[in-house]
């Protein structure tokens, strides 16, 4: 029996490839999954499969390329767990990624799968990336999936404790419906990756700004985690924030803006958390001011694409930018915005933009009827009154336009514009905060009092905002 250097002497002198040649048979393999013939693909594949180490070390390089969505995508879907919020972005090879990466991910996945002690050696790598696919590679392997837990135990990547123990948890599940005998043994392992999340974990929800959690705010800094979207009700306003590992968190108000001067501090400006805050928050105007003014003193740091656009967005809402809002009248509805931030600052150029936007309309969003209001002539307030009467769809934002004018026929169709709500709400809501009088308060309260649940809202609105007496 040959000792190992006397075998690889021997495959030398027989013509075997030396190692760096192996390497490059296997980057050649590799760059041959995408796009080859079936006959060659499947050759590829054969190979890259019974190259072991060298095989994976090619596979991993190449699978890093696409990001970590498509190393998750190798290990296909988490049984019953693909509903979780830990598992959004798991669904198999649906990455924006290029297509070879994606594809490299999933071989390597599967070499781990079928060689154990490839798999034992990734668990117990420096490199956090091996460990993962290591883990996520056991998701058909039933019979390896409590070992492959238990090598998660002294995991010291606080990412990874979270994806280890949802996948625990995953596992899991998956054993008990199949009624595995190691389901026992299993329930352990989950029990102790749970308690190592936990030393990681963010609570799902943040209040007061005392309650922010220092993770939460080094992953937004890196961008591991995003903030954007937000909901609100009669009573409470919230912003989501999405973590690395797909668990949201829901933040207040008041977090969002701790949040923000958090980032600040370290010279990051992430203005999706304090944009909706300034724009849409109605129940806490001393919050949303504070809001729109750092907005407006960081606009110079937030992207330039953007930057005017959201510039008209915080004019619109109230306040004061340091710069002109400009607009081009070829976007039609898309530069909506921009052209009412530049009447609302006094731009002369903007009235006669109006004249030819109006002659223009469009029917689609919200409708520039209720920019007539910035006109102030006699014509202005006819034409809109023309409009509510004759114009169905645009009454919100003809009514809006008088009502902007102080033209007391705005009463006659606040009803019909409250019922009419659609794309023209914010108009009229604008409007009623620039240009409020006792007498549409009480007819806004009549209405109230006969049950009309848009007046309610307005009501409140003007109350929150200060317009209106309590």
């Amino acid at each position: 029996m040959l000792h190992l250097p006397a075998l690889f002497t021997a495959l030398a002198l027989a013509g075997a490839p030396t190692p760096v040649q192996d390497e490059a048979t296997m980057w050649k393999a590799a760059f041959a999954l995408d796009g080859s013939p079936p006959a060659v693909l499947a050759e590829a594949e054969a190979s890259l499969l019974q190259g072991g180490t060298t095989a994976y070390g090619v596979l991993t390089k190449m699978a890093r390329v696409g990001g970590r969505d498509q190393v998750v995508a190798a290990a296909g879907p988490i049984p019953f767990c693909m509903g979780a919020p830990q598992f959004r972005s798991m669904s198999p090879m649906r990455s924006n990624g290029p297509r070879l990466p994606g594809k490299a991910a999933e071989l390597a996945g599967r070499l781990l799968m079928k060689d154990e002690a490839l798999r034992r050696k990734a668990q117990t790598s420096e490199d956090p990336f091996d460990r993962a696919l290591a883990l996520l590679s056991t998701a058909r392997l039933p019979e390896a999936q409590t070992q492959a837990l238990a090598a998660m135990r002294k995991e010291s990547d606080p990412e990874l404790r979270l994806w280890a123990s949802a996948i625990a948890t995953c596992f899991t599940r998956s054993a008990e419906k199949r009624g595995d005998p190691s389901l026992d043994a299993m329930r352990i392992e989950e029990k102790h990756l749970a308690e190592l999340a936990e030393d990681v974990r963010e609570p799902l929800r943040c209040v007061e700004p005392a309650e922010l959690a220092p993770t939460l705010v080094d992953e937004l800094e890196k961008g591991m985690a995003t903030a954007g979207g937000w909901s609100s009700s009669n009573e409470r306003f919230e912003l989501e924030a999405k973590r690395a590992n797909g668990e949201e968190v829901s933040l207040s108000p008041a977090c969002a803006l701790a949040a923000y001067d958090a980032l600040v501090a370290r010279g990051t400006y992430l203005d999706s958390l304090v944009l909706p805050l300034a724009t849409s928050l109605q129940k806490d105007w001393a919050l949303r001011r504070a809001a729109g003014e750092r907005a407006g003193r960081d606009l110079k740091h937030y992207p330039e694409l953007r930057r005017n656009h959201t510039a008209a967005k915080l004019v619109n809402a109230g306040h004061t930018v340091p710069v002109k809002v400009t607009w081009k009248e070829d976007r039609g509805i898309l530069n909506r915005d921009e052209l009412e931030a530049a009447l609302r600052q006094g731009n002369p150029d903007a009235r006669a933009a109006l004249d030819r936007v109006l002659f223009c309309r469009s029917k689609i969003g919200e409708n520039e009827m209720s920019l007539l209001g910035y006109q102030g002539t006699k014509q202005a307030a006819e034409t809109a009154y023309g409009i509510a009467q004759r114009c169905p769809d645009s009454a919100a934002a003809a009514t809006a336009a008088l009502v902007r004018l102080k033209d007391p026929r705005a009463s006659k169709f606040l009803p019909k514009a409250l019922e009419n709500w659609g794309f023209d709400q914010e108009a009229l809501r604008r409007a009623l905060l620039d240009a409020y009088t006792p007498k549409l308060g009480q007819q806004l309260q009549e209405l109230e009092a006969k049950g009309n649940d848009k007046a309610r809202d307005m009501v409140a609105l003007l109350k929150d905002a200060g317009v209106m007496k309590p």
